[in-house]
């Protein structure tokens, strides 16, 4: 399936996206370079073509 794993900031503007492609079914792990985004509120949003998630996060430098 299709799969796409986006963060946004607090305004809705895209920050990065990490995954956008098809991948088999199983388990992964993503680590997000955030280096260059400032502290604070973000939203990351899993998304397929049968699934869609939603999530905040507090990113603590």
């Amino acid at each position: 399936e299709n799969v796409r794993l986006t963060i946004y900031n607090a305004l809705g503007e895209k920050v990065a996206e990490l995954v956008n492609g098809k991948m088999e079914a199983g388990r992964y792990r993503y680590q997000w370079n955030a280096a260059n985004v400032a502290t604070g509120l973000y939203i990351y949003e899993l998304k397929t073509n049968k699934f869609s998630s939603v999530k905040k996060m507090m990113l603590v430098k």
